[in-house]
């Protein structure tokens, strides 16, 4: 499965197709170290592991860990996001491919090129396996790294031979 992923700072936006259907959800970012307790409250817990750190879902939480700033798209907290997101997208936990972005000034050099450190990093950064306590978790099995806002979706339209005023959908 192919879900396409705008995973900012303070919000996850996915959106895929189910039988020629586009769906769509929202996830907000809201994480910090350490697990809650289990079956407290009326929602489901989300506690997870990544590379032996655990960390949870909070959105209450005063110890929520920043994202507002550009090392959140190579870290922990990123990869969290996603997970979580997929997690409650109703979409039942499968390997997937993800098409995800980079804020412009990450995705380009100073010489307009592509950062190919920047992207390999966010990358691997998706790639790494996340943990969910008591529960299954998503399989990311390829990346794909797009520049943020218009640029995204320049080579998409280029490839599929979009013509000026011509409707996707």
């Amino acid at each position: 499965m192919h879900i396409c992923c705008d995973d900012g700072s303070t919000n996850v936006k996915l959106a895929w197709y189910v039988g020629g259907e586009l769906r769509t959800t929202l996830s907000p970012n809201s994480f910090r170290q350490g697990w809650k307790i289990d079956g407290i409250g009326s929602r489901r817990t989300f506690n997870y592991l990544v590379d032996g750190v655990k960390y949870t879902f909070d959105d209450v939480s005063q110890q929520a860990i920043s994202t507002t700033h550009i090392e959140y798209q190579y870290g922990d907290t990123n990869l969290l996001a996603v997970h979580h997101a997929l997690l409650n997208s109703g979409v039942e936990p499968q390997a997937v491919k993800l098409t995800v972005t980079l804020p412009i000034s990450e995705f380009y050099t100073e010489d307009c090129q592509k950062n190919t450190v920047n992207i390999q990093r966010k990358i691997d950064n998706l790639l790494r396996p996340v943990t969910l306590n008591k529960g299954e978790a998503f399989t990311v099995t390829a990346v794909e790294v797009m520049p943020e806002s218009l640029p995204a979706v320049f080579s998409p339209l280029v490839r599929e031979n979009v013509a000026r005023w011509k409707r996707l959908w």
